[in-house]
């Protein structure tokens, strides 16, 4: 099945074996309430993870995101308290929703910022999101992956082809160890209870 995908980068192959695994694979949170909540948490777990580990790289060393990276930080505060709110009055997942879905396009909004510094032809990116959407669309209804793990991957695989000589590699890692981290956290949190103290809102800068 993998076999005409030799030449994407690992983080779409990555891409590809979360999307294929289906939705059997990934245990219950104990506590959740349904399965809208346990996967708003995992994708809530993601971001947090992601922000986490970029914040401290934009203090020190790239603070012209500034913008960008509290604009996605406040989108994620906004999720975390439609979220919130969702765990203790019923009905309320169109909101949660709604603000998942701004989150994603903050989320976009700064890699896409990263993607512009990296000095990668328009064409490759475009390539790797292709990609990416050919697979996600080939897993189809299986998909379990939020969106905002296809675009951390995706980041991920586009940071991948900025080759290591170039003196934006050093971007291009920041944002590897990002996701990284995301998928690091997200495992960790893999069929364990639901803690709001684990995904708390990042700070701004």
């Amino acid at each position: 099945m993998f076999k005409t995908l030799s030449f994407i980068p690992a983080a779409v192959l990555a891409l590809a074996l979360v999307l294929g695994t289906g939705c059997n694979t990934q245990p219950a949170h104990p506590n959740q309430i349904n399965a809208f909540d346990g996967a708003t948490y995992d994708s809530l777990i993601l971001a947090h993870a992601a922000l986490t580990s970029l914040r401290s790289e934009v203090i020190t060393s790239y603070r012209k995101y500034t913008p960008e990276f509290n604009q996605a930080v406040a989108a994620y505060a906004a999720a975390y308290s439609a979220y919130a709110l969702f765990r203790t009055q019923s009905g309320a997942e169109g909101s949660v929703t709604v603000e998942i879905d701004n989150l994603v396009v903050a989320v976009v909004a700064l890699e896409s910022a990263f993607e512009a510094d990296m000095h990668l032809s328009p064409q490759t990116i475009a390539n790797i999101r292709g990609r990416a959407s050919v697979i996600r669309a080939r897993a189809g209804k299986n998909v379990t992956a939020s969106d905002i793990l296809t675009e951390l991957e995706v980041a991920a695989a586009i940071a991948e082809t900025v080759p290591a000589a170039q003196p934006y590699a050093k971007l291009a890692a920041l944002v590897i160890a990002a996701t990284s981290d995301a998928l690091a956290a997200e495992k960790s949190s893999t069929g364990q209870p639901i803690t709001l103290d684990s995904i708390q809102p990042v700070p701004v800068i």
